[in-house]
């Protein structure tokens, strides 16, 4: 279903890599959705099994539903072929004459969406758009983490990963991310602002969640509306950290023990994000909020402690 000018009110986006044993699945949840008005777009990156059979034989199924998107740009890696996607939603988006807001969900290959999850992302969107739909906005979710058979590991990914999903400012985002990717919904507003999405962005999601604390509203939907499947081909798990990139188990597990190589490491990536979120941004930020992207910068090279010491301040303001 679409408006008169072409496009639904929601472009989802899903880049697959080799996802062929639970993308059929996948599919299934998305065009299960109660919410109807909504565009799949999909983009192989260079997949050796038969995730482009399975994606064209449901692009043929459901031409109204589902789009790929063809290139020959191979194997990006996730968080580039978000990017991409990403940069295809917005010139469509803006392709279009004035008409309704469009906007852009996130999809992994290898999840269950629940049922309800666009419609009430959806309604959480209206919600904070209320006052102003200029601004950047982005809502995401709880998920529940299960195994590659889809049976219950735990009810909550937050609780699971011990996120501090009230810590949504900026300076706190710097050091710990809380957005999980694949329960993202965002406006116009958010897309245009993020992208493009930097190669130095230690994930595409991190990167959106930052942008969102500095310049737009977010709201966590504390229910569950993703199963979040564990397998052995996850690019990163939910055991130590998510597919968003090193969450605060992790980095607390490291400086705990003192991890120097793994810990630099993280650190280090930290240090690179910030510095190009300044690079663009920083004058835009105001003060406190440069000097927090500074301060992270230089733990690149900080000694363990300060390291410890500045995580621990920054993740709580």
């Amino acid at each position: 279903m679409t408006d008169q000018h072409g496009l639904p009110d929601i472009l989802v986006l899903m880049p697959v890599y080799n996802g062929a044993a639970f993308l059929a699945e996948q599919l299934d949840s998305i065009l299960g959705q109660s919410h109807r008005n909504f565009l799949l777009l999909a983009r192989d990156d260079g997949s050796s099994d038969h995730s482009v059979q399975i994606l064209q034989a449901y692009a043929g199924k459901f031409p109204d539903r589902i789009s790929l998107i063809h290139d020959s740009l191979g194997n990006l890696g996730a968080s580039a072929s978000f990017g991409l996607l990403l940069q295809h939603a917005l010139t469509l988006i803006d392709n279009r004459p004035a008409s309704p807001p469009c906007y852009v969900a996130l999809a992994d290959q290898d999840d269950w969406w629940h049922a309800d999850k666009l419609a009430c992302c959806l309604q959480r969107m209206k919600q904070l758009e209320a006052t102003s739909a200029t601004i950047p906005a982005l809502v995401h979710s709880d998920l529940r983490v299960v195994d590659k058979a889809g049976q219950l590991l735990a009810p909550s990914l937050a609780a699971y990963q011990m996120l501090r999903v009230q810590h949504t400012g900026f300076v706190a985002q710097l050091v710990s991310n809380t957005l999980t990717g694949c329960t993202a919904l965002m406006n116009t507003a958010l897309v245009r602002k993020a992208l493009p999405i930097p190669a130095e962005a230690v994930m595409h999601d991190w990167w959106l969640s930052l942008v969102a604390s500095a310049f737009g509203h977010r709201y966590f939907e504390p229910s569950a509306l993703v199963d979040y499947r564990q397998h052995g081909g996850n690019t990163l798990g939910a055991r130590a950290a998510s597919r968003s990139g090193f969450r605060f188990r992790r980095l607390q597990t490291l400086l705990a023990n003192n991890d120097t190589q793994d810990a630099s490491e993280l650190f280090r990536t930290l240090a690179v994000q910030a510095v190009c979120f300044d690079q663009r941004y920083g004058a835009e930020v105001g003060p406190t909020r440069r000097w927090a992207l500074r301060r992270v910068a230089a733990l690149k090279h900080a000694s363990a402690l300060v390291r410890r010491l500045s995580f621990r301040l920054l993740r709580r303001l």
